[in-house]
């Protein structure tokens, strides 16, 4: 699980980067599940622990690789989607979700930082 969530996004943004323009954002899709300061359940430890690997293993993507480009990269969490995941009790439509990555995505093209954001743009502690 750590690779497919952690491990291989990395490696394949880091053969993906020099694609990228200045100003332009890498973006990885997270979930609030992998910030340990939001963790007050305790459940899912393997999947809490592979997008905590995926947060983590994105910090070093930022500062070696992409912000001295002039590139950003987001963490998105897409939200407690109605999918086989979410199941049917999830509060958010897939289409929600995936309208509310887009507009996160294009808000934030040419301002290059490292953020951890939910489909709506706000701000997930780490």
């Amino acid at each position: 699980m750590i690779f497919v969530n952690a491990v291989a996004p990395i490696g394949l943004a880091r053969r993906l980067l020099p694609l990228v323009r200045p100003g332009g954002v890498v973006a990885f899709l997270s979930s609030r599940t992998g910030s340990i300061a939001l963790n007050d359940t305790g459940d899912m430890e393997l999947y809490r622990a592979s997008k905590a690997a995926l947060n983590s293993l994105s910090r070093s993507f930022a500062v070696k690789d992409a912000l001295p480009l002039g590139v950003g990269v987001l963490l998105l969490h897409p939200g407690w989607v109605q999918t086989d995941m979410g199941g049917d009790k999830a509060p958010v439509t897939i289409a929600e979700s995936v309208e509310g990555l887009r507009c996160v995505l294009l808000a934030s093209l040419d301002d290059p930082a490292h953020r951890f954001l939910d489909y709506e743009g706000a701000t997930i502690v780490w």
